[in-house]
């Protein structure tokens, strides 16, 4: 039996490229890529990111996501794909970066890679200049979550196993569950 998977799923600003892309074929990735979001968010509650309340905002607050929801008052256009810098994956650039063409290898759609085309290239920001506060471990931990490619993010075994997790992990008194689903 083939599952029949949705492509307009999870809240746009925790939304995975590879959901954006509308790629048929998804997995557990699209779950890290949300925890990166929420952990950048954790992140960005430390004083010294955000001294109030009111500094602290989520990493990718996106305000239209094309094709899903497109910015309806859109007024530029690059490559014949509706441009606006508030859109989902522009603000993911903003901080990501482009993708290169080994990152873009998973995506099977041709219109999906014109579109990545239209983005000018940019390069990854320095994480530690968002959170300043957050140490060497927790800024690794989250660059290796928030990946454009599903296929090199890490899976959540690695992300359990990561040295950031290390004192506090007490894998002796995990239990895996034994039910397939």
């Amino acid at each position: 039996m083939k599952r029949e998977l949705t492509g307009h799923v999870v809240t746009r600003w925790y939304r995975a490229p590879e959901l954006i892309l509308l790629e048929k074929d998804y997995g557990p990735a699209i779950d890290m890529w949300s925890v990166g979001c929420i952990f950048a968010e954790l992140l960005g509650m430390m004083k010294e990111s955000a001294p109030t309340y009111l500094d602290r905002k989520p990493l990718f607050p996106g305000k239209s996501c094309f094709p899903l929801s497109p910015d309806k008052h859109v007024k530029e256009e690059r490559k014949g794909f509706p441009f606006s810098k508030n859109d989902q994956l522009a603000v993911i650039f903003e901080v990501i970066g482009t993708p290169t063409e080994e990152d873009k290898s998973y995506v099977t759609d041709a219109k999906a890679l014109e579109y990545l085309e239209a983005f000018p290239p940019k390069g990854k920001i320095d994480l530690s200049t968002l959170y300043p506060g957050a140490g060497e471990e927790a800024l690794d931990f989250l660059g290796k979550i928030l990946v454009f490619n599903p296929y090199f993010r890490l899976s959540i075994d690695e992300a359990l196993a990561h040295p950031f997790f290390k004192k506090v992990r007490k894998s002796e008194k995990e239990i895996s569950s034994t039910v397939e689903i």
